[in-house]
């Protein structure tokens, strides 16, 4: 009899990407949760036979309900879309927090109640399998220096409290659970056009504006279709408890812009496709309002300072679980792109 994966949030990069991994394995059959199973993104995948079930984040009750009879769960949360929520906005402006904080709360309790519905009796009956998509600690790794690099700590947070919480390792999750970091987008050049991989004017060469000189090593990853088999080796594979870094390759901006470069015929401006920015001309370049402009300039100093994993010798990589071999690497990436609203 073919065992149940249950993905939250298959519509997205993360969650389409496990999907992919198990949709052709006659043992696996997939249940997505989603919040309106009638959009057109979710009757996709229900085209492909997904089973899809009406759930919300905010309802540990409607949870619990579609986690029941799972083998394994792949569970993620968004920290970006109630950005642009009136509501969320409106609540964070009451408590005289900033929208960002008031994202990260929400996020965190939203992980909390996948955990605590997870950690479900009814649920804990068949599930072997529990996989949340978090990132690091910034606040603990940077020892207090950087602490609101909100959307790290939203998840950590998450991330901690399945390890460390009583009832959770009482319900037996603690021991089912593993976490997957997801590195640095190798589409974000699309999030953030004004920093990411620009163009300079005067030379007509591109480089990637930075705080530092682009020497230090970063895990990029093809988030939509890597993610899906290292879940899946920590899944099927890999001993539960472990802390896995998404990443297709990991190299420094400056190889990354030299392999962008060579792929595509472009020349590099500056000093190897890197230009180094102070934090406030960072901050500057950055379009979005004030608070959102300081959350991520934080989180690039973090990066600069302490790098993507901050140090944490617990974090496995793909060679360490042996899925190297699985991973793209960047210059596919690189040409499987439409560079059409980069390049002239």
């Amino acid at each position: 009899m073919s065992k149940l994966l249950v993905i939250v949030g298959i519509t997205g990069n993360q969650g389409g990407s496990v999907a992919d991994a198990f949709i052709n394995d006659s043992n696996w059959r997939i249940r997505a949760i989603t919040r309106d199973p009638s959009k057109g993104s979710a009757q996709e995948w229900a085209a492909r036979g997904v089973e899809l079930v009406r759930a919300d984040q905010d309802d540990i009750t409607s949870l619990t309900a579609a986690f029941t009879g799972a083998h394994a769960i792949f569970a993620m949360t968004d920290y970006w879309a109630p950005l642009g929520d009136p509501a969320v906005r409106l609540a964070a402006a009451t408590r005289g927090i900033s929208a960002n904080q008031q994202c990260a709360e929400l996020e965190t309790q939203r992980g909390t109640n996948m955990a605590l519905a997870a950690a479900a009796p009814e649920v804990q009956r068949t599930l072997e399998r529990f996989v949340y998509s978090s990132l690091p600690d910034s606040s603990r790794l940077s020892g207090g220096k950087y602490t609101q690099v909100w959307h790290f700590d939203s998840k950590a947070a998450v991330e901690r409290f399945v390890r460390e919480d009583r009832a959770m390792a009482a319900s037996g999750l603690s021991a089912k659970a593993s976490f997957i970091h997801v590195g640095l987008y190798t589409d974000n050049w699309r999030r953030a056009p004004t920093t990411e991989i620009c163009r300079d004017p005067a030379t007509g060469g591109y480089w990637h504006l930075d705080l530092s000189d682009g020497s230090r090593k970063s895990p990029f990853v093809w988030t939509r279709r890597d993610t899906g088999p290292l879940v899946r080796k920590l899944i099927e594979d890999v001993q539960p408890g472990a802390r896995l870094m998404a990443a297709s390759q990991v190299c420094t901006y400056r190889q990354f812009m030299a392999i962008w470069a060579r792929t595509l015929g472009q020349k590099l401006a500056g000093d190897g496709g890197v230009k180094i920015v102070s934090p406030q001309e960072f901050r500057d370049l950055i379009q979005a309002d004030d608070d959102l402009k300081d959350h991520l300039t934080e989180c690039w100093l973090y990066l600069r300072d302490f790098g993507y994993d901050g140090g944490d010798t617990d974090t496995l990589y793909p060679k360490d679980i042996g899925a190297e071999s699985l991973m793209s690497t960047l210059d596919e990436y690189f040409k499987s792109e439409d560079w059409s609203a980069l390049l002239p």
